[in-house]
């Protein structure tokens, strides 16, 4: 990567580092409307640091059970498929495009780890949206993550 482009990079990604906090996820199909997805009642945080890495936890919201006493079913309905996501990793940014990738090296989906999972993003003042595609029940849809940046303590 040459110096100009590397110099574009870092203040692109300047725009993504810091702490983030889920908001809402929508999802659409590739006409624009909105798609019928069962609504999610998540938490998470999304951190980008300045030297590269990011670390994204996404969790179902009202999880009641403990290690000591989860079922299996507990379990799935936590992490099982679409129900959470948690990963961390390095990410680097296009600003040509608008697009981060990152690049889990841990990940509670091993599928992820090593993977390039590319994400369009656009900063609107304190709001991060990133979006991308995925198949829900054999349509293909574009999924977009909502995040508020956090206030620091």
């Amino acid at each position: 990567m040459g110096a100009l482009a590397l110099a574009a990079s870092a203040a692109s990604a300047g725009e993504l580092v810091g702490v983030w906090t889920f908001v809402k996820e929508t999802n659409t199909r590739a006409d624009g409307t909105p798609a019928a997805v069962p609504a999610a009642n998540y938490q998470g945080v999304l951190i980008y640091t300045e030297d590269g890495h990011v670390s994204a936890t996404v969790m179902p919201k009202g999880r009641r059970w403990t290690v000591a006493n989860a079922t299996y079913k507990d379990l799935m309905n936590s992490v099982g498929e679409g129900a959470a996501t948690a990963y961390a990793g390095t990410y680097r940014v296009d600003a040509a495009s608008k697009t981060v990738t990152h690049t889990p090296s841990v990940s509670v989906d091993p599928a992820d780890i090593g993977q390039k999972l590319v994400r369009h993003y656009e900063v609107r003042g304190h709001e991060l949206l990133l979006s991308g595609k995925w198949n829900y029940q054999g349509e293909e849809l574009t999924f977009t993550v909502h995040w508020q940046r956090a206030e620091a303590n």
